[in-house]
């Protein structure tokens, strides 16, 4: 479990696993599954034990590529139930100015999450933009400065509760634990965007077989995020009508 990384995207169109082992130079690729995709539609799962079907086949393709059982792994999430939200929130520090502290970061950021979500949702990420000390603002680390207020700008990425957990039972009764998940078009954006994409401005287009989720950077950061039912297989499907 700790010599090794899995991940997991189950796609409208086909089911993927990836095997990586651990090394002190970073993750090194082992072994890839692909399976073609069933009981899936526009992200969501529809057929359950058909959509475990899937997950087990690419999982056994994966194991037997890179000679490693797989026990946990992390999920990636999408479809068109994805919302990314802008909020800001925070704290006073002190009635003196003192040094900010670890601490104080979590809770600027816990005060910028607290926003009301529509029923059936819940927040996959909370990803802080830039950090406002007292006047000074566009501050990326305020750990170590001195202020008497941290004021925090995150995004937030929300999924529907439903559908989540709807993947996460499909992937253990696949006999895998789901250690964690993660928004696709964010897992794409940190393999293929360098760190002048993210400053000069980069949009992220993961388009699948059923839905298209978007990833927006400026400033280093990611500012916008969302996802439609509009994917490849509406183009196949055109041109063969």
């Amino acid at each position: 479990k700790d010599r090794y990384l899995v991940a997991l995207d189950i796609g409208s169109t086909k089911t993927c696993a990836l095997i990586a082992s651990l090394e002190e130079t970073g993750p090194k690729f082992l072994g890839l599954g692909a399976a073609e995709s069933r009981g899936t539609r526009k992200g969501l799962i529809v057929n359950l034990d058909a959509a475990v079907g899937s997950i087990r086949r690419a999982l056994e393709e994966a194991e037997a590529a890179a000679g490693v059982p797989v026990e946990v792994a992390v999920v990636g999430v999408a479809g068109s139930h994805i919302r990314g939200i802008n909020s800001r929130g925070g704290i006073v520090l002190a009635a003196r100015p003192r040094d900010i502290e670890r601490e104080d970061v979590r809770r600027a950021v816990d005060a910028a999450r607290g926003v009301t979500l529509p029923e059936d949702c819940e927040i996959l990420h909370v990803l802080p933009q830039e950090f406002r000390v007292d006047q000074q603002d566009g501050i990326r680390d305020p750990l170590n400065m001195v202020g008497l207020k941290l004021e925090v700008n995150v995004h937030i990425v929300t999924a529907s509760a439903a559908a989540t957990q709807n993947i996460v039972t499909a992937v253990n009764r696949a006999g895998v634990i789901v250690t964690d998940t993660a928004l696709e078009p964010l897992a794409a954006a940190e393999a293929i965007l360098t760190s002048d994409d993210r400053e000069l401005g980069c949009c992220v287009l993961d388009i699948g077989g059923g839905t298209t989720e978007i990833a927006v950077f400026a400033g280093g950061v990611i500012r916008h995020s969302a996802a439609m039912p509009v994917g490849g297989d509406h183009f196949t499907n055109d041109l063969a009508v």
